[in-house]
């Protein structure tokens, strides 16, 4: 049986070094233009909102103080919203009585697949096959989108493939109580998301999530933060906060103690966590809505 090669943490830095070595200018102007974004779009939210720290932390267990979900589906693989940013989203939507939830940025489902059985109605608002391949996503990728989502179990969900860019948002006829923005985050497009869904909360008591506003729970996006600040008509500000222990900034009109927190914060609470793994009864061939619309539209 042949060997699978998995390339170690001395191999991969090798591999590193060669690239550096053999094309420095390459290697040093790749690693200077991340730094210099991250740095340029700090400095822009320090010097237009005076946000130097970020938006202020408000504690997960005030928002949600009875927190426990089970998270399922769940691939734990790459790019996904953290078990813990899904988890908020299940609490969230639970809050609510017959919520109606609003989705940009579907990839496998697996967000909308865990809310949605808490909810009354979920639309997802996601990239065509036509699209996805058009921005350069491989087919691998295009037919995975939405994989979670079947219409039999999920009957509640309704995926809409457009570009939020370009999408006429006043066709969706309804307004939303729970709205998670996860599609494009380049500062402009998280703005544009923002100003397109801000109009369709429902009430007061509505909320947005936006994902990847932190890299990590302690470390800013900035990119994100300047899309969201620049989405949001600047006497709402006062509204947006950093869900703790996620990646997730939040909107609500709720009275809730919050504080600004600098690298490296103490912690004020554990997790209890429980990880099981089951073998897909169905193929991954055909399982899901993605397969479908790839089939379709080649």
């Amino acid at each position: 049986m042949p060997r699978t090669f998995f390339p170690s943490k001395r191999h991969r830095m090798l591999t590193a070094l060669w690239y550096l070595l053999r094309k420095p200018h390459k290697a040093l102007k790749s690693i200077y233009r991340d730094r210099h974004d991250a740095l340029w779009w700090q400095q822009y939210v320090t010097k237009s909102y005076g946000l130097e720290l970020g938006l202020p932390q408000v504690d997960l267990l005030d928002l949600i103080p009875e927190f426990e979900e089970t998270i399922s589906p769940y691939a734990m693989l790459e790019a996904a919203a953290t078990p813990m940013d899904i988890a908020l989203l299940k609490g969230l939507a639970r809050s609510y009585d017959a919520c109606d939830y609003l989705e940009i940025g579907r990839w496998r489902g697996e967000s909308i697949t865990n809310v949605a059985p808490h909810t009354r109605t979920c639309f997802s608002l996601s990239l065509s096959p036509a699209q996805q391949a058009q921005a350069g996503f491989s087919n691998s990728m295009i037919r995975q989108d939405g994989f979670f989502i079947t219409p039999t179990q999920y009957p509640n969900i309704t995926c809409i493939d457009c570009d939020t860019l370009s999408f006429d948002f006043s066709t969706l006829t309804k307004n939303f109580d729970l709205i998670f923005v996860d599609g494009d985050h380049h500062a402009a497009a998280v703005a544009s998301d923002t100003r397109n869904i801000f109009p369709l909360l429902k009430d007061d008591n509505s909320m947005i999530v936006w994902h990847d506003y932190a890299n990590s729970p302690e470390k800013i996006r900035w990119a994100v933060l300047a899309g969201i600040l620049d989405g949001l008509p600047a006497n709402e500000h006062q509204y947006l906060y950093h869900a703790s222990n996620t990646l997730c900034a939040i909107y609500t009109r709720k009275k809730l103690s919050a504080t600004y927190q600098g690298f490296a914060i103490t912690p004020d609470k554990i997790f209890e966590v429980t990880i099981r793994a089951h073998k897909l009864e169905t193929p991954a061939i055909g399982y899901s809505q993605g397969e479908a619309r790839w089939t379709k539209n080649r």
